[in-house]
């Protein structure tokens, strides 16, 4: 790059020199610039995806799930925990304990094949009916009506509240436990029992 603007030589290579610093500085700030704009896509990012078994959108913004995707999650994972009957638990429960946390599934995968074990035995059906969700840092809270048949006979209907402890391990919703909480009325502070 050559500015012949002045006569002396020393003249132009000042106006070199000072274009070249001009020239510099306007690329620094169009990077930093540019570094800024790269963060807070980053950042501010959501990844949108819609698996064929869910209702809904399934999206984390900053790493975090949506409140409408934990509550389809909850509806999904109580669907295949109550609603059964004795040719679907096994089918059901495999499905459930594909959501379990490696530490918790040994022991989860023994409690659920011996209730669909036992269910098969017996022939017992099962429905839940869910009536409100309530959603905690990682815990969901499921209440509503379980029906139980034997055949065709009625065998219980009762409120039932499941919890659910979960995480999310790289964009993947885990279980680590659920369990049935009972309110005893004898007893002033609620017992959970683990399933």
């Amino acid at each position: 790059m050559k500015a012949d603007i002045f006569v002396q030589k020393s003249s132009n290579l000042f106006v070199e020199n000072r274009l070249l610093k001009f020239v510099v500085v306007v690329m620094a700030i169009a990077v930093c610039f540019n570094s800024l704009m790269v963060y807070r896509a980053v950042k501010y990012q959501r990844t949108v995806l819609i698996p064929p078994t869910m209702t809904g959108t399934v999206e984390f913004v900053q790493g975090k799930p949506t409140e409408s995707y934990v509550k389809d999650m909850s509806r999904r994972i109580v669907n295949l925990a109550t609603t059964y009957s004795p040719p679907t638990a096994r089918g059901q429960f495999d499905d459930l304990l594909a959501l379990y946390t490696p530490e918790a599934y040994p022991e989860a995968s023994k409690s659920w094949y011996s209730l669909a074990g036992r269910i098969e035995e017996s022939q017992v059906s099962s429905a839940f009916y869910m009536e409100k969700i309530t959603l905690g840092e990682s815990t969901i809270e499921m209440f509503g009506k379980l029906v139980q048949f034997a055949g065709d006979t009625p065998l219980e209907q009762a409120a039932r509240t499941y919890v659910v402890n979960y995480r999310i391990r790289d964009g993947r919703f885990e279980i680590s436990e659920f369990k049935e909480k009972n309110l005893k009325p004898d007893a002033e502070k609620p017992e959970d029992t683990k399933k």
